[in-house]
């Protein structure tokens, strides 16, 4: 029992040492925050009209191809994601600024 301690001492030791010095590591290294100049996001762009579009008078339809169409929703979702985040940005700069 007496040897066991003994070989496990400096195994502790060594581990609590390494463990120090990882929690000392993170807490001191800087936090970096990467601030950027919050670009105003412009209207939905006009999009030229793809080679085959058939336009239905009399139902006042158009048709085009499907991938036109989903490149289209593709971009809407992006700048709505980009939108949401360049928000919440601006809602976190306005919370430190009022924590000041």
């Amino acid at each position: 029992m007496r040897n066991r301690r003994k070989r496990n001492y400096p195994a502790a030791i060594a581990l609590a040492g390494v463990l120090t010095v990882l929690t000392a590591a993170c807490a001191g290294t800087p936090r970096i925050e990467y601030v950027y100049e919050t670009p105003d996001v412009p209207a939905f762009p006009v999009f030229p009209p793809p080679d085959p579009v058939t336009l239905d008078e009399g139902s006042e339809t158009v048709s085009m191809p499907l991938w036109y169409w989903q490149k289209i929703a593709e971009y809407k979702i992006d700048v709505d994601a980009i939108e949401t985040y360049l928000d919440r940005l601006r809602e976190a700069a306005a919370r430190r600024e009022a924590a000041r």
